[in-house]
């Protein structure tokens, strides 16, 4: 029942904007390369501003599209690229005439960290200003498309500036941007209030050991997620997720209390998203006839119903999978702090033996039973209930699920016209 993508599974397409993708290919996810994300329908290389920019369609379009192919397109994939490293470019990469690493640092990221660190705020650079062109510009192409963002360092700051410039506001699904510093206050007021109405479309991750995200004192653009990063990682490869832990389902970890906020977020984003393609449908199942059947309205409402629950179920699962870590945790620390309580006893009564030991242990109320058993037990009985009510969930949405499938099992027709016979 899984419908979105993990945390992991969003850093990945983010990194898909270091990738050399050529229009018309495929794009995917995954070791095995296994989740599709799209196809490349125009690469953006300004030579004019540095910026470099894939747009990724959930269709297939033909060199010379028609006014119908672009109307077919319901999800785009804006990928923003980071600054170019001072290594790509041979020769002289800092060489003004021709080098990508002289326009993202000289002319972008340099004048905005400056901004950024003197508290005196000029307006964007000519990059944030052609990526939001691009942005524009897809979405007037793309009509029924709704568009997630992602971008990286410099490329999280294009995405950041390109959300809140933003001509067709409604249209942005979400974004998911990292490690890039906070542009807010270069904003005009106008824009600043759009970025403020998007905020919970925004996810945006820092891991504040890295040395690139500087202005995260003042406001931010989106949510801002704090990572929970290891220590040992070195100043580059930080900077490039090197910092980010995950666990076995893909949940990134943050700091404690803020993924609540998060999970909530993505969840509205998610069930808007089903009404926008059950909305689609409808004007289509409109077009053909003049108007709504009996058996098609029954079928949308149960749609949107399914949809919500399945919403609300990917919430609770998120939540069953956070806990799921915390609990494994707390039986971690559980059963070291028994460890440790041990072995200060027998530091301290070095003289006794262990059954002495133990007794004294005992008598002060500090026993296996006390420190570990009973603490554990009564963690799996809360988690067991927390696992319930996501079963509950689960059979509410498939018997929603199979009372749609019969209907559209007794009806052919309209089986056929939303797809499925």
């Amino acid at each position: 029942m899984q419908n979105s993508f993990s945390d992991q599974q969003h850093q990945e397409i983010a990194e898909k904007q270091y990738d050399n993708l050529k229009v018309g290919k495929d794009v995917y996810i995954g070791e095995d390369a296994s989740t599709k994300i799209g196809y490349v329908s125009k690469v953006v290389n300004n030579k004019e501003t540095g910026e470099q920019t894939y747009i990724v369609t959930d269709k297939k379009l033909p060199a010379n599209p028609t006014s119908k192919d672009l109307e077919s397109v319901t999800s785009v994939t804006v990928l923003y690229r980071g600054s170019t490293a001072p290594g790509v470019n041979a020769v002289n990469p800092w060489d003004p005439n021709h080098s990508d690493v002289w326009m993202d640092w000289k002319d972008n990221d340099v004048p905005i960290a400056k901004q950024i660190l003197t508290n005196n705020f000029t307006g964007p650079t000519p990059q944030l200003a052609s990526s939001a062109n691009t942005l524009n510009e897809q979405m007037a192409l793309y009509k029924n498309a709704y568009f997630d963002i992602y971008g990286h360092s410099l490329g999280s700051m294009n995405g950041q500036y390109a959300i809140s410039a933003s001509d067709y506001p409604e249209r942005i699904r979400s974004a998911y941007l990292y490690q890039g510093p906070n542009i807010y206050g270069l904003l005009t007021d106008d824009q600043k209030k759009q970025a403020d109405k998007l905020r919970e479309r925004i996810f945006n991750y820092v891991d504040m050991k890295d040395y690139i995200p500087i202005g995260y004192d003042l406001k931010g653009i989106g949510i801002i997620i704090p990572v929970d990063s290891k220590e040992d990682v070195g100043l580059i490869d930080r900077h490039m997720w090197g910092g980010y832990v995950y666990d076995k389902h893909g949940n990134l970890r943050v700091a404690q209390g803020k993924m609540i906020a998060v999970r909530t977020a993505q969840t509205k984003i998610f069930i808007q998203g089903q009404l926008n393609t059950l909305e689609l449908l409808e004007r289509k199942l409109k077009a053909s006839g003049g108007g709504l059947s009996s058996s098609e309205k029954i079928f949308l409402d149960s749609q949107r119903v399914l949809a919500i629950v399945n919403g609300i179920y990917q919430l609770v699962e998120q939540a069953i999978q956070d806990l799921e870590t915390e609990y494994n945790k707390e039986i971690s620390d559980i059963e070291g702090l028994w460890e440790e309580t041990l072995t200060t006893a027998r530091n301290v009564g070095a003289h006794l033996g262990e059954g002495e030991i133990l007794s004294a242990l005992s008598a002060g109320g500090c026993t296996q039973s006390t420190l570990v058993t009973e603490p554990i037990s009564d963690l799996k009985s809360d988690f067991s209930e927390v696992e319930a009510i996501g079963a509950d969930f689960v059979s509410l949405a498939n018997q929603i699920q199979s009372s749609v499938a019969q209907q559209l099992a007794t009806d052919q027709e309209l089986a056929s016209q939303v797809g499925i016979a």
